[in-house]
């Protein structure tokens, strides 16, 4: 029973590495894009960089320190604070995009 729940927990390490690294290829990705666009579509690429960067920071915090830290008495589950800010992001960056489409 130990030696399952110790290769999951590998297996939880290895994907969350795996995606990290994803995020960072596509932030180096979008970045290179930004330097030859401008104005909104700038902007909404930015929001999304900011997405990526909210769920890889959830994924690292996960990986070292698990889902919550507690402050006194309160628990806080700081994944799910860096994954929603992420989704914020992500909306603020379709928004911005949505801006782009011309309206008749």
């Amino acid at each position: 029973m130990q030696v399952m729940t110790m290769s999951m927990s590998n297996a939880d390490l290895i994907v969350d590495v795996i995606a990290i690294a994803i995020g960072l290829i596509a932030i180096v990705g979008v970045t290179r894009l930004n330097r030859n666009l401008g104005g909104k579509m700038k902007s909404a690429l930015q929001f999304f960089v900011l997405g990526i960067l909210s769920n890889i920071v959830a994924m690292i915090w996960t990986s070292f320190y698990g889902h919550t830290y507690t402050i006194g008495m309160t628990t806080f589950d700081i994944h799910n604070f860096f994954m929603a800010v992420g989704m914020l992001f992500f909306i603020l960056s379709t928004w911005r995009f949505s801006l782009l489409i011309p309206r008749s």
